[in-house]
């Protein structure tokens, strides 16, 4: 076997906050759990502890250890040492020793030795829908490299901004990255793009990177195992490059249409020269990305140098047509010596012989390419999508999607069943992918990543049958502490409260249980709405309301609040479980469980696609309630949601309350305008009408008016709006 032990010295950049060193020997100190993540594949705890003194550690390659990534960390007897299957698994091994530290310098004597899962463990930022500068993207390989991640995709072109400088076109960046139209949101957002002073390299809107930038980024990732992986997109999602030179698009498209058009010979020598030097800016890379996802085929319909290029090439329909842009890019990348990846829609219309598949839609893309001899990398958007929400609570900063909290992300595994035991080794392995329309700073991109990073470093470096969650609940929270004396921003919503059921009793009483993602801590709850303290009550398996209130919880970590607050209010009031008799009827696809969804105690979540909503399309919201008794109200109470920048769904413009003893003669109580908000991002708009004076009634009538048929200005002009509620309460 052959053995080549030499000592390394790595530089600080290299090292990535490694502080690597000679030792002594400490005192004796309380055994405390080795907490690593990734959880390392075999560790075995020696006696005692060593304190971090000098400025040195012993570094060595064994190349009997064949994974490069693979590495032997020993504290023992005065000394460290970490050996590695290359310069790779030395720095993984300097990233364990880091985390082995304790705050006053003492190492545990350990020997762990290690190796990943998956060659492909990547994280991805988009810098296209808003620019994050240089320095931010040494801060973000910094992130990966501390969790042993060595992908870095770099989403760099996109509708709204092509953000690398090409020389040959010098519009791409300088043009392109400030659309010189108006945004279609400006009324609503007021966000201008025309402004030609912001157009700069750091605007977040405007920025670029220079040919300059892209070196020393690629070099700063080299140093710490991280490769590079460029996006350019094509044949869609192309507004940005399509907009500064519209002679590549269809000839029959609006300016910025987006779509690339295959029937111009002209397109692929464009895209030739870019491929060109993209080839010389990211040498490391083996890939180019080209996107391929979510192609609006319906201007090639009605283009005819397209529909003259289907007849030429013996193409049945767009999708071949698709197929064919892609099978020619691929020619174009594999001679230039580099491989092409694309998004699972790349798979329509037939793959390209040497591409590899980044399955985002789901697993099924993936499975399909690693089965027909293709490789996969994993990137299905209810796991690994951090752009989508932490918690389902309010608190929460405007996310995209659904809701992937740390659990979910720490049960991905690449690897489906449905992969020909043969066939395995096609499966890469996988990432997170950031998408940034609603993260606009570094600090959120920050706190979407962590701590949802460290339950993906696990599901990719270590084996399955080495993961435990609630080991890796006991890790996390030392992780949060590392994070902090990092000064990295990140997330604490594992620890927010959530309803996780409720029902009630035949009494009439409501019972409600609590849980939090990562359950370590004590809840604390208040019933009359006021903030927990550390001396409110700790919650243990229920809760259970029997009058009117409003609960209040809050997770406390080492004596004090962490993660959001979870707030239900006016619980059990006079319309809680109230017939409801509908003036129009809800929309089928936005119940919110059915009739009694507006009197449930059930509070939705600030996504339209939580089943908590109930929707009306286009009419008013006009329901009457049926109390049961006659009650002495002074006041109404709703939550409706507004979110003009992606969807229909707006505030109502009036609120109008009615009530009656009787059910025959109703007498109104209250008519207010509703004050309207501009904003684009999702909002959650509690509304309270209190009357003008106090009613004898068991019968209350609401309708909140519908906006009608959108404005011009509004991303969805001329469609009628919507109007979602979750909630009613009287008082």
């Amino acid at each position: 076997m052959k053995r080549h032990l030499t000592t390394i010295q790595l530089s600080t950049a290299a090292a990535a906050g490694a502080v690597a060193l000679c030792c002594a020997c400490g005192p004796q100190r309380a055994a405390e759990e080795i907490a690593v993540i990734p959880q390392p594949a075999r560790i075995v705890e020696g006696e005692g502890t060593i304190r971090w003194v000098a400025d040195s550690v012993r570094t060595a390659i064994d190349t009997s250890l064949r994974n490069p990534e693979a590495y032997r960390l020993t504290v023992a007897d005065g000394r460290m040492e970490v050996v590695g299957g290359g310069d790779a698994g030395i720095f993984y091994g300097l990233q364990t020793l880091e985390q082995l530290k304790d705050s006053a310098g003492y190492v545990p004597a350990v020997t762990i030795e290690d190796a990943p899962r998956f060659p492909w463990r990547g994280a991805h930022l988009d810098v296209s829908r808003h620019f994050f500068p240089k320095d931010f993207i040494k801060r973000y390989i910094d992130i990966l490299a501390y969790h042993k991640l060595n992908t870095f995709h770099w989403h760099l072109t996109d509708g709204i901004g092509w953000r690398l400088a090409i020389d040959r076109y010098p519009l791409l960046a300088r043009k392109a990255a400030w659309r010189k139209v108006k945004d279609p949101l400006a009324p609503w957002i007021g966000l201008e793009l025309s402004d030609e002073s912001r157009r700069d390299s750091t605007d977040t809107y405007g920025g670029y990177y220079t040919e300059a930038d892209i070196r020393e980024i690629v070099d700063y990732a080299r140093a710490r195992h991280i490769t590079v992986i460029p996006e350019i997109e094509m044949p869609g999602h192309s507004e940005a490059a399509t907009f500064a030179y519209p002679q590549f698009a269809c000839p029959t498209a609006k300016p910025g249409s987006g779509i690339y058009c295959p029937g111009n010979d002209s397109t692929f020598l464009f895209l030739q020269e870019i491929i060109d030097r993209v080839v010389e800016l990211f040498p490391d890379s083996p890939y180019i990305h080209i996107g391929g996802d979510e192609v609006g085929k319906e201007q090639w319909s009605g283009c005819p140098l397209c529909q003259a290029r289907k007849q030429a090439e013996g193409l049945k329909d767009e999708h071949e047509l698709q197929s064919y842009f892609v099978h020619r890019m691929e020619k174009y990348i594999n001679g230039k010596g580099k491989r092409m990846i694309g998004y699972d829609e790349i798979l329509e219309g037939g793959l390209a012989p040497n591409a590899t598949v980044m399955s985002w839609t789901g697993f099924e893309g993936g499975v399909r390419a690693a089965n027909a001899g293709h490789d996969a990398v994993m990137v299905p958007l209810d796991y690994v999508y951090f752009d989508h929400y932490q918690s389902q609570n309010p608190c929460e900063p405007q996310g995209w999607g659904g809701y992937n909290g740390v659990p979910r992300v720490y049960a991905f595994d690449p690897l489906r069943p449905e992969v020909a035991a043969d066939k395995r080794h096609h499966i890469l392995g996988g990432q997170a992918n950031i998408w940034t329309e609603n993260i606009r700073t570094p600090e959120h991109v920050e706190y979407m990543l962590l701590p949802r990073l460290a339950a993906l470093s696990e599901a990719l470096w270590t084996d399955t049958t080495a993961k435990d969650w609630l080991r890796f609940e006991r890790k996390l929270d030392r992780q949060y502490d590392r994070y902090a004396a990092r000064g990295w921003h990140y997330a604490e919503s594992a620890f927010t409260p959530y309803i996780a059921e409720q029902h009630f009793n035949d009494d009439g009483a409501l019972v409600i249980r609590l849980a939090t993602e990562v359950a370590l801590h004590p809840i604390r709850y208040t019933l009359d709405g006021s903030m927990p303290t550390a001396e409110a009550p700790v919650y243990a398996d229920s809760i259970v309301i029997t009058e009117p209130s409003t609960l209040t919880a809050v997770t406390f970590r080492r004596g004090k609040p962490a993660g959001c607050v979870l707030s239900s209010p006016r619980l059990l009031n006079p319309a809680t479980g109230a017939k409801v008799t509908y003036a129009y009827p809800y929309h089928s696809a936005y119940t919110g469980g059915g009739d009694s969804a507006l009197v449930d105690n059930r509070y939705a979540f600030k996504r339209g696609d939580d089943p908590a909503w109930q929707g009306f399309e286009g009419t008013n919201l006009d329901v009457t309630l049926d109390l049961g008794s006659v009650w002495r109200l002074e006041g109404v109470w709703m939550r409706f949601l507004q979110h003009i920048g992606s969807t229909s769904v707006m505030l109502p413009t009036r609120l109008k309350v009615w009530t009656s003893a009787d059910g025959k003669r109703y007498t109104e109580a209250a008519d207010v305008a509703v004050e309207q908000d501009s904003t684009s991002e999702v909002i959650i708009r509690p509304l309270e009408i209190r009357f003008g004076q106090a009613a004898e009634a068991r019968f209350v009538r609401i309708e909140a008016t519908n906006r009608g048929i959108l404005p011009e200005g509004h991303p969805r002009a001329g469609s009628p709006a919507w109007i979602f509620a979750d909630e009613i309460a009287v008082y």
